[in-house]
C-alpha cells in the first residue's frame, strides 16, 4: 500500500503535494489524461485537502468521506470492505470501480460528456474541474470556480507547465486595425489623382 498522509483532519499544502503525487500516478498508469486527473485534483482538494481520512465536517460516520466525500460513507465502505478507513489505494480503485460500474457519474445538460470521455480529454482544465464537479460531486452550490483555479495550480505542480489552451482558444488577441484616417487621406488614391487631372 502507498504512503498516505491520512487522518481525520485538514492537510497542508506539503501534505496535499504528497498525496496528489500519489494520486496522478495512480490515474496517469490506469491512462487518464493529464487534464482530467489535474481537474479531478483540483475538486479533490474543496472536498477533502486530498486526504483519504477525512470526515465532513471532522464528524466520524457521518456525512461525507474521503478523497472525494462519498456520501453517505457507506457508498464507499460496503464496497471496499476490511480495511476501507484512511486507505488512499482504495478509495482511488473505488473510482475506477465508479468509472467501469457507473453511478457516481450522471452526465448533465451543461456537460452532456460521460465518465470516460472524461478521462480521456485533454480539453481545458478548468472547464474539466467544472465538468467533474458537476456530473461526479453535485455540491449544492455549483458556482466554485476556485476548483478549476486549483486544478491548473496541481497541473502546473505535477507536470511542471501551464495547461495547453483549448485548441479554439487563441492565447495572443487579434492586432488592432488601423484606425481610419479623415479628410482627403481617407479617399481611394485613384480618386484624388481624377481629381489633381480635373476629372
Amino acid at each position: 500500500m502507498s504512503e498516505w498522509i491520512t487522518g481525520n483532519r485538514y492537510l497542508s499544502v506539503s501534505q496535499q503535494k504528497k498525496n496528489a503525487v500519489l494520486v496522478n500516478a495512480f490515474f496517469e498508469d490506469r491512462g487518464w489524461t493529464r487534464n482530467s486527473i489535474a481537474a479531478m485534483l483540483g475538486n479533490m482538494q474543496s472536498e477533502s485537502s486530498i486526504n483519504p481520512g477525512i470526515w465532513e465536517s471532522l464528524k466520524p460516520y457521518k456525512g461525507g468521506y474521503g478523497l472525494v466525500q462519498w456520501t453517505p460513507y457507506t457508498k464507499y465502505s460496503n464496497w471496499a470492505g476490511p480495511g476501507w478507513q484512511d486507505n488512499g489505494d482504495k478509495e482511488c480503485a473505488m473510482i475506477i470501480h465508479e468509472l467501469e460500474d457507473g453511478g457516481q457519474w450522471i452526465e448533465t445538460k451543461k456537460y452532456p460528456m460521460s465518465f470516460r470521455e472524461f478521462t480521456q480529454s485533454d480539453g481545458d482544465v478548468k472547464m474539466l474541474a467544472d465538468v467533474w464537479l458537476r456530473n461526479y460531486e453535485r455540491p449544492a452550490n455549483l458556482n466554485q470556480p476556485q476548483r478549476g483555479t486549483q486544478a491548473v495550480t496541481w497541473y502546473n505542480y505535477l507536470y511542471g507547465d501551464k495547461p495547453p489552451q483549448p485548441p479554439d482558444v487563441d492565447p495572443t488577441p487579434p492586432p488592432k486595425p488601423d484606425p481610419p484616417e479623415e479628410g482627403w487621406k481617407a479617399l481611394p488614391l485613384w480618386l484624388i489623382t481624377k481629381w489633381g487631372n480635373g476629372l
